[in-house]
């Protein structure tokens, strides 16, 4: 399995707090049967995890992951914070982000958590112009969204964005709220790709559960059409 959202990075934002806790989580992760986790540092105005600090970052874990004899690769990514056009602009730029596993047309991407950011649709169509999906980071914990599912609906509508469904919301782990409306975007089709969203040994990257919740849901099909959109990215 590939996991396209993890905070396993050692030391570089709210995830993994040093190498032991990254190395921990990748055995988890193995354990699982995840054998690629793009690394997603958060990238905006707070957590300033620009792309030559990623990639430094996962040579050294990686090839502390390889001394260990972990079978676990390790790709470069981020999640980017939707702060505002100029921002994200800009951060395209410079190339200070990673994209997805450095594949140039998909961008973990994620909403402020204070609010829906209104020029969302001029960032969406910066990324159109670009070739880049945007992969919307766990829609199903902004509240924004759950009060207001049209919002998403229409993100989705541009053709520009997937949505990332995170396993822990599936699973309960980030309140009814939350898996209610995981579930709902699993019923609705609208759920493009799971993720484990891991910062921690107990907030730990495992991705089976989440399959197989789909599978059950929404049968076989829906859940290798997921499997097969997070391998092109």
């Amino acid at each position: 399995m590939i996991d396209i959202h993890c905070h396993i990075l050692p030391a570089v934002d709210d995830g993994a707090k040093d190498m032991d806790m990254a190395v921990a989580m990748a055995r988890i992760a193995v354990e699982d049967g995840i054998r690629t986790i793009v690394a997603t540092p958060h990238l905006g105005n707070y957590w300033k995890s620009y792309a030559p600090i990623v990639r430094s970052k996962v040579e050294l874990l990686q090839a502390e992951l390889d001394r260990l004899a972990i079978d676990l690769r390790i790709r470069c990514g981020n999640e980017l914070v939707l702060e505002d056009a100029a921002f994200v602009e800009a951060t395209l730029a410079n190339e200070q982000c990673c994209f997805l596993g450095d594949n140039p047309a998909f961008l973990l991407v994620e909403e402020p958590w204070a609010g829906f950011r209104p020029d969302t649709w001029d960032i969406l169509e910066t990324f159109r112009a670009r070739g880049v999906t945007a992969v919307l980071a766990h829609p199903e914990r902004h509240v924004f969204f759950r009060e207001e599912p049209k919002l998403l609906d229409r993100m989705i509508e541009t053709g520009v964005v997937w949505t990332q469904v995170s396993v822990d919301s599936l699973l309960g782990n980030n309140g009814p709220d939350a898996q209610a409306f995981a579930l709902r975007l699993v019923d609705r089709g609208q759920a493009h790709t799971l993720a484990t969203d891991a910062h921690s040994v107990s907030r730990k990257p495992v991705l089976a559960a989440g399959f197989d919740i789909v599978a059950k849901r929404a049968g076989a099909a829906a859940a290798d059409a997921i499997r097969e959109r997070m391998a092109a990215i």
